[in-house]
Formats: C-alpha cells, structure tokens, sequence
C-alpha cells in the first residue's frame, strides 16, 4: 500500500468512497476513466470485487493497453489489501493463511503458494524455480517472466518492465532472450490433456463421418454428391467436420504414379486409334444427295516375296548368258490393303473413337467445284446483304458529340456500333477518311507506286486516311515521290470524290502532319550530319594512313643507312696500307677514336667497338690538344737546364697512347 497517495493511506480498501476511488485513479494516471467509475457508482467494495470482463465491458474501456494496464493496478491492489490482512491475523496468534488471489503485475502473475510437484525445471539448460521473483529489481511482487543469458554470468530473470529497462540500450538491444511460461505444472497438464483430447475427438470424428458418407458423381451437374448412408440424404455440399479434408484417403505415391502411367498410357492409345483410324478411312463428297460419306479403305500391309531371276539364251553362241546366277534369289516388299469383314465398308456416320478429329477429304472434281460455288454464292450473298444494309440504313453525323451514328430508316432506331452485317468493310468503302494504313498501302499498290518504295514509307510512318488528305506537296516528296506525275495521280485520285468539296481536315490531323513534318526534317538533318561527319573522318583516315606510310619509309631509310654506315669507313680506306709498313699504320695512322652512329668508338677491320661514354662531342684531337695546350701554359721555367725541362714535358705526355692504346714508357730525350 505505498504507492497509494497520502488521502488514503491507512484506509481499508472496503472504506473507501466513490470520491476515494477517483483519487485512486487519477493516481495511477486515468483521470480519463474518473467519469465512468462515477457514473456506475464504484466504492472501495465494488472495485475490490471487480472483474476482468468489467473493465471494458461496465467501464467502457476499449483500448486494449489502458485495459490491460487497470486491471493489473486493481490485482495489485486486491494483493496488497490481502496480504495486509494476511500479516494481521499472524500477529494475533493465528496460523498463515494462504492467498487465494493471485500476485499480478504488468508483467505476469504469480501464485503464492508453491505447486509442490516435485519437478526440476529448466529454461535454455538454466534451472529455476516456478514463480520466481525478478533478479533485477529483486522486488517480491515482480514475477520475472523473460530470461536473459546474457546479461549477467549464469543468465539473468526479468520481469517485463525490467526488460524493457535493460535492454533499452543498443549494446544489449540485440540480445536473444527467452519467454517464460506463466503456467504451473497442474495447468500446463491441463491444458496438455484438453489438446490431446481434441485431437482424438476430431479423429473418431472423421472417421465416423467417412463411415457414414458416401461420394458419387454426378454426370449431369458434373461434380460429387454426398450420400448418408443412416439417414439417406443427399448433399452438394461436403460434411463441415472434414474441412480442407477429403472424404476418402488420398492416393499413395504408388497409386498417384500407376494413375498418371495409365492416363498417359490411354492418351498414346487414343492418338494411336485416331490415326489407324485415318488411315483406313477417306472421306468423299456424294454430288447426287450432297453429303459426305466414309469408305473403309482396309489397313495397308507389306509383304516380302521372292523371285527367282531368268537366263537369258544367246541364239549367236548357242551359249547361256544368265543376267544373274540361277540360284541367285531376289527379294522385294508388296504393299497391299487388307479388309476386314468386321468394319462397315460404307457409312454416313463418322467413324467412332474420332471425337473432334475427322478423316482426309478427297478432292475429287465435284468437291472442288462445290467449293468454288459455295465461296463465290457467300461473295454474292455478302454483297446483296450489304447492299440492302446501305439502303435500309443512314450515315448521320452528331454535332454535338462530334461523331457518327448509324439510324434505321425503317424502325427508326439509331445505334452507334456499324451493323454487323458490314463487317469489317467500312459504311463508304471509297471514302479515304475511314481507310485504316493497310488499306492506304493498298490504294497505291492499286495506283502501280508498290514498285517505288512508296508503300514500305507509307506502313513505316503509318500514314491513315484522315493523314493522307492532309498531305501537300513537299509531304509527297517526304514519302519518296520524286516524280511529279506520281504526286499528281494522287491529288487526282482524291479530289474527284464528292466528299472532297466539302471535307475540311480535323485539327488533330493537321498536328499529326506536322509532327511526321518536323520527323522527316530532323531525319534530314540527322542523315545530312552522318554524311558530312563519314566524309570528314575518311579524309582523316586516308591522311592517316599516307602519314602512317611517310613515317614507315623513313623509318625504313634510317635504318638502310644506319646498316649502310657501319661499313662506310673500312670500305673507304681498304688497300690505302698495302705494302707499307705495319709501325707506320700504329704509330702514324689514322685517329682510333671517331663517333658514328652507335656513339664514341674504333674499328676494328669492319668491327665497331665502343669506346668511352665520358667523351664529349668535341673531335678527340681537340680534346687533347686543349689539354696540353692547357698544361704547356700552366707550366713556368724555375730555371735548370733545358733538358731537365723537356724531359718533364715528354713526361706530361705519357698518358697520349699510340698504336695498340697502351701507355708508352717514359723516355728521356736526352741521355
């Protein structure tokens, strides 16, 4: 009783007044409600003996939520006033009374007294006891009825709000958690036993259902019939108590297998039987009565005979000539038919066993000329039918709706549907305004244009009737008519129609000429840039390919020469050196160092060897010519004699190779 407010603390449930009451619920937050536990005079008394179906039945509580949630507030309330009076009577000296109302809260209920049963049980392989109290809030009037194993270390027992409360945040929002049954053992065997019996009911039900009814069909209405067999009554409809239940067995597996064998067994019979059937007999037109007849014709059979070959006796020789060895047997197959005295050799009736199939007609001459007639007297027939459909008929026009209509001159009736005798021909058939595109295609292929082109153009721009009468000049020259005498016969052919002087061509169909108009010059203009755009990347082809071929024979050129010019210099000076002496070639012959087209080098007879990559461009005797000139200025007389000064200038030199490029030992030039 603490979470009453402080008006009725210490008061007895069955004390309070109306007035306590409305204090009681504008507690729990339903002032909403105030009214209606005033109006149906609710004290402390009859709140304490309130039931569910009270609360939205005599309150007129409809919201599923605030019922559920005031009818849990009054279980606690009954609870808490129980359980005070409970501690009362122990103090006084009495024995423990057992609760006979259910602990409940918002989030499940539980019962006081334990069941006793004896039984371990368990939730996701963690045992608990039946009822027990929340490990969160560890309140004793929270029953946990959700279990968590992840949130603590052995798994964690929640009541609702708690739940709520801790998996709130969204690291433990993803947690698996399990519901716990709020029945003790007595009623989940209880309830265990009310299915059970169910089931077996419905059973026993069935059974005696299908032993008591009987399925027949029924050709005429083509569907079953249910016959009881106690009371001998018939239904359309099947016995309620099978439901989506048949009243006899479904088939096995085997059963449903041999069935579709045999249903597909039957049909390659049936097809077999139609087409001996056909073969055996013709169907021929009877010119004297006008029908046709079957003739059995038989069954068509081969048989294998043999015949022996004859010799031929030469009267020249006197000799035998066989064309082929006597004993020599040659075998052929004959066809024949074969009739049996069992079919009906001529009757009127097609054969049975066809059903909507038919037998060959033959051709014959008298059937062939009845075709003929039968079509040309339907021509006629159409013709004279249409011809009085037109004259007992009138083509008027509804200004007000802007379309026409059909009246009957005789009856006086008017309808908006062509009559059906016409077809598919129109009311006027030279009137072009109702020519559809084929029948535009047709007018030009009549006219002789088919060979042009101009009936492809007319089906691809879909150019009716009304288009066509809308049509100038320039529009004809779009079509392809680039002969004036074409565009002429056709401006001839349309004009001289009556209808002509007074047709005058709907908006619509003028907008529809401009579109094709304002197509045909953005097709132009489309062509005309392909062209000029092909034309110029051809021009930028061929320049690319005359730049590609220059290039190709410079390339070709460099490398002549380049192959040319390796041999250049042996070539030149061959047989400059025969005969003298091989010393004067080595110590005075020409420079070893030369540049060519593979760099810094010498020859070697017709070898080019690569020399050093640190030389410059500058001609080697001028490189070395600098460096001693570079030297000479750099060197001063200190006095001595001369030879001690040239001896130090032959020494500056030694590094100059001559002949084989070896350096060459320093000499005094005077001793």
């Amino acid at each position: 009783m603490a979470d009453l407010p402080e008006e009725l603390l210490g008061k007895q449930v069955y004390s309070w007044k109306i007035s306590d009451v409305i204090i009681w619920i504008t507690h729990i937050k339903f002032k909403q409600y105030a009214s209606n536990f005033k109006s149906n005079g609710i004290d402390g008394t009859e709140l304490y003996e309130l039931e569910e179906t009270d609360v939205d039945g005599r309150l007129g509580i409809t919201k599923k939520a605030h019922k559920k949630k005031l009818w849990n507030n009054i279980k606690k309330l009954k609870y808490s006033q129980a359980s005070k009076e409970a501690a009362k009577a122990e103090k006084k000296g009495g024995k423990k009374q057992e609760l006979a109302i259910e602990k409940i809260s918002n989030v499940g209920r539980k019962k006081i007294q334990a069941s006793g049963l004896g039984v371990e049980l368990r939730v996701a392989t963690v045992e608990y006891n039946f009822g027990i109290t929340c490990t969160y809030c560890q309140q004793e009037d929270k029953v946990a009825v959700i279990f968590c194993p992840a949130c603590a270390t052995g798994g964690d027992f929640l009541c609702e709000d708690c739940d709520a409360e801790v998996h709130h945040y969204a690291k433990r929002r993803n947690h698996i958690r399990t519901v716990i049954s709020t029945y003790d053992l007595n009623t989940s065997g209880q309830v265990i036993q009310s299915f059970i019996r169910f089931v077996v009911c419905r059973k026993l039900l069935i059974k005696t259902c299908r032993d008591t009814f009987d399925r027949f069909y029924s050709p005429s209405e083509r569907q079953h019939y249910y016959y009881n067999t106690r009371t001998e009554s018939v239904q359309w409809r099947k016995p309620y108590c099978l439901r989506s239940l048949e009243l006899k067995p479904f088939m096995t597996y085997d059963d449903a297998a041999f069935k579709i064998q045999n249903m597909y067994l039957v049909k390659l019979a049936h097809e077999l039987v139609v087409q001996k059937i056909k073969e055996q007999y013709e169907k021929i037109y009877d010119r004297t009565s006008g029908h046709f007849y079957y003739y059995y014709t038989g069954i068509e059979v081969e048989d294998e005979e043999e015949e022996r070959s004859t010799a031929i006796v030469s009267t020249n020789n006197n000799s035998v000539d066989s064309f082929q060895n006597n004993n020599n047997k040659i075998g052929f197959k004959i066809k024949e038919r074969i009739k049996s005295f069992l079919a009906i050799h001529v009757q009127w009736v097609k054969p049975k066993n066809l059903y909507s199939n038919d037998c060959k007609i033959v051709f014959t001459e008298d059937l062939a000329a009845l075709r003929i007639q039968f079509a040309f007297r339907t021509m006629k027939a159409k013709q004279f039918m249409r011809v009085l459909v037109r004259a007992f008929f009138k083509y008027c026009y509804d200004p007000i709706t802007g379309k026409h209509y059909y009246r009957n001159t005789v009856t006086g009736h008017s309808m908006w549907r062509k009559p059906r005798m016409l077809g598919k021909e129109n009311w006027d058939p030279t009137d072009v305004r109702e020519w559809p595109v084929n029948e535009v295609a047709y007018f030009f292929r009549r006219m002789g244009f088919k060979k042009y082109g101009y009936v492809d153009q007319v089906r691809k721009y879909q150019v009716d009737g009304k288009l066509l009468l809308t049509f100038e000049w320039e529009d004809y020259n779009y079509l392809g008519m680039v002969q004036s005498m074409h565009i002429k016969q056709t401006l001839l052919q349309l004009h001289r129609r009556e209808w002509y002087k007074t047709h005058v061509d709907h908006p619509e169909d003028i907008a529809r000429r401009d579109r094709l108009r304002r197509h045909h010059n953005v097709d132009a203009a489309a062509r005309l840039l392909q062209r000029k755009y092909r034309q110029r990347y051809a021009r930028a082809r061929i320049r690319q390919f005359h730049e590609i071929i220059r290039v190709q024979k410079a390339k070709d050129a460099a490398e002549k020469a380049r192959i040319e010019g390796q041999d250049w210099w042996p070539q030149r000076i061959k047989g400059v050196y025969t005969g003298l002496d091989p010393t004067l070639k080595v110590a005075y012959g020409k420079r070893r160092m030369v540049k060519g087209v593979h760099g810094w080098g010498h020859y070697e007879g017709s070898k080019f060897i690569k020399g050093p990559e640190e030389l410059n461009d500058e001609h080697v005797s001028r490189y070395y010519t600098k460096k001693l000139t570079a030297d000479a200025t750099e060197m001063k007389y200190t006095g001595g004699s001369v030879e001690d000064a040239m001896n130090n200038l032959d020494a500056s030199m030694d590094h100059i190779a001559f002949g084989g490029g070896g350096k060459k030992k320093a000499s005094k030039r005077f001793n």
